[in-house]
């Protein structure tokens, strides 16, 4: 059972410092808001059909996993499913156990600081490293929404986090469980959504949504200058391609 109580953090703190290895502490305001950005929730067969035509090598029963795997995740964590999608689809291309250059790992491709932060918001290392706010709902939706089974990723691989081998083993088991890779996706994009709501929230204007979002994929991706813009566009652009109806968003002209 988890103690919730609020913790006061300076927005800048923690967006313009990025200090991963010590986790983003995110008020319960925060962590706990509703992110969904598009006004259509995908059905599953629909999402589905969108997947296998991104990449037709796919069998229509991992694609049919993928799709509810994604609406399914999406709303335990209250962000948006079109989001999740298109994010799953520039890291990679819906193929479960690809691997990277940069041996980023599985569908929404980790690293190990994608790991840590993960693990931080779902409590691994107790309050040093989340709030108790994030720490509650993290696990509350992971074991009450997602999967009343979930046995945590750090529990699975049998090693300590010391271990050499730990990052390795987390990346084989996000290569082989759709669920895991996606679950660990949804919290880390939330985790950074919520991140830049706090510092837009500190702005002399509010950001909309969909700004919120694109300043949230920036983090994700992790690069420098243009690379991470590159990054964020493309991964509207797939919303677009995938929506059932025409879109666009300001920062695409």
């Amino acid at each position: 059972m988890f103690t919730v109580s609020f913790v006061s953090v300076k927005a800048s703190e923690i967006i313009d410092n990025q200090i991963i290895d010590k986790g983003f502490r995110l008020p319960e305001d925060f962590v706990t808001k509703n992110y969904s950005l598009m006004k259509r929730t995908p059905d599953v067969a629909y999402l589905s059909d969108y997947i296998i035509k991104a990449n037709y090598k796919l069998e229509k029963d991992e694609a049919n996993e993928i799709a509810k795997h994604v609406v399914n995740i999406s709303s335990c964590f209250q962000i948006d499913p079109w989001i999740l999608t298109g994010l799953i689809q520039k890291e990679s291309s819906f193929k479960r156990d690809a691997v990277s250059p940069t041996n980023a790992a599985g569908l929404t491709q980790f690293t190990s600081s994608g790991f840590k932060e993960v693990h931080d918001q779902l409590g691994m290392r107790g309050r040093e490293a989340a709030t108790d706010a994030a720490i509650l709902y993290f696990n509350t939706q992971v074991r009450g929404c997602v999967d009343a089974g979930w046995i945590d990723l750090w529990v699975r691989v049998g090693v300590p986090e010391t271990d050499p081998e730990f990052y390795n083993l987390s990346k084989e088991e996000l290569k082989r469980d759709i669920l895991t890779a996606i679950t660990y996706g949804a919290i880390l994009l939330k985790t950074y959504v919520a991140s830049a709501d706090i510092k837009g929230s500190k702005g002399e204007t509010t950001p909309s949504m969909s700004e919120i979002y694109y300043q949230a994929l920036q983090i994700y991706n992790g690069e420098d200058g243009d690379a991470k813009v590159k990054y964020a566009k493309n991964i509207f652009i797939n919303l677009k391609a995938a929506y059932p109806v025409p879109v666009n968003f300001s920062f695409l002209d």
